[in-house]
């Protein structure tokens, strides 16, 4: 009887040895998951935590693997928890995707093995990104500029496509760069006001042929001319950088749609063109004529290739990158009298006309002839 509770005492003794053995139990739970941020955008990268606890009654080493569904993300994560202790917290920098998505995570690989793998998974509900390249508030599918911040999505020329990314916010054709009123669409240009006329300047006159003569010399005396004379050839400097119109075609003038240019017929198919403001430094132009030709040129007299319609453009581009075009189409008859081919018609015409009326002439004198010589037998008869 001693003996049997002698055995008993030590089967006693040693039962808590033995359970604490036998039940290595790590666990983790989906709302142990979480994320760096509350909001979630598609293409950021973000943090995923996860929490493990050691429900257990030994100390356990593991590691956790985390998943996307069933694509690993990063490497596994090492654990180290004392018995029922504080939890251990593990993380991996994870890139959000576009579409809906879940996490799992996974304990493996325990030492000593959990005795109770029910707890050993943990898989998310389904997470839904927003999608919103600038982070504005406003969803890429919605956005009017998908790639510049603009809560706001103002759009002053109903274009479809934001203010914020807009070159031409008023779609009046000419860059917001170089536009004076960019949300104006009446206001495409700067109106240049001519300075007024200084006394020196008034000396010199434009005549027909283009050129300047001083109107004063006759009047002026060798001291004021001599006084005057570096006066006019600083105008005479700045007139040169300037090309201007002969007075004599001032009232043939025209402008082009977006004032850009002007221009005047010389004959059938011939025209001047001419830039409206002279270029600012670093501003690049070029003519395109519609028929192969092209110029950079700020002034130039253009022969079209024959009959037809043309569209004369006008490109420019400035220091900022930012494109403009002005254009105005040109109809060249084929009926005009100028045209060389036009001129021969007219002069075989006009030679049938002559043939014809000769013959016709002729035709008449026989006829005419034969009338007489018939009357004349008639008579005699």
């Amino acid at each position: 009887m001693k003996r049997l509770v002698a055995l008993c005492a030590l089967v006693a003794l040693g039962m808590p040895w033995v359970s604490h053995a036998q039940n290595p139990d790590l666990s983790i739970s989906p709302s142990g998951i979480s994320f760096s941020t509350s909001t979630l955008y598609a293409g950021d990268t973000v943090r995923i935590y996860a929490s493990v606890r050691n429900v257990g009654d030994v100390d356990v080493t593991g590691y956790v693997y985390f998943y996307q569904g069933s694509l690993p993300i990063d490497r596994s994560q090492s654990i180290s928890l004392r018995a029922d202790g504080p939890a251990d917290e593990v993380f991996v920098d994870f890139t959000v995707p576009t579409g809906s998505f879940n996490i799992r995570a996974v304990i493996q690989g325990s030492s000593p093995q959990d005795v109770n793998p029910g707890n050993d998974v943990a898989v998310t509900q389904l997470f839904y990104p927003l999608v919103d390249e600038d982070r504005d508030g406003v969803l890429d599918d919605d956005d009017n500029c998908v790639n510049e911040a603009n809560a706001d999505q103002l759009d002053t020329d109903g274009d479809g496509t934001g203010d914020a990314c807009d070159d031409d916010k008023d779609n009046d054709g000419v860059a917001n760069a170089t536009d004076p009123e960019p949300t104006n669409p009446n206001v495409s240009r700067v109106e240049v006001v001519p300075k007024p006329v200084t006394q020196s300047e008034a000396k010199v006159t434009s005549t027909p042929t283009g050129t300047s003569t001083d109107t004063s010399a006759s009047t002026a005396s060798p001291s004021s001319q001599d006084a005057d004379e570096g006066e006019e050839d600083d105008d005479a400097a700045a007139d040169a950088s300037a090309v201007s119109w002969p007075s004599s075609a001032i009232s043939t003038l025209n402008v082009s749609p977006n004032a850009r240019f002007t221009y005047r017929q010389i004959d059938w198919r011939t025209y001047e063109f001419i830039l409206a403001d002279q270029p600012e430094e670093g501003i690049e132009f070029s003519w395109d004529f519609g028929d192969g030709a092209s110029s950079v040129q700020p002034q130039i007299t253009h022969s079209f290739s024959g009959s037809g319609s043309y569209v004369v453009t006008l490109n420019t581009l400035d220091t900022n990158g930012n494109r403009a075009s002005d254009a105005q189409t040109f109809a060249i008859s084929f009926f005009h009298l100028s045209n060389p081919l036009v001129q021969a018609v007219l002069g075989l015409l006009i030679g049938v006309l002559i043939v014809l009326g000769i013959t016709m002439y002729k035709v008449q004198r026989r006829i005419h002839s034969l009338s007489t010589k018939q009357s004349k037998e008639d008579s005699t008869v």
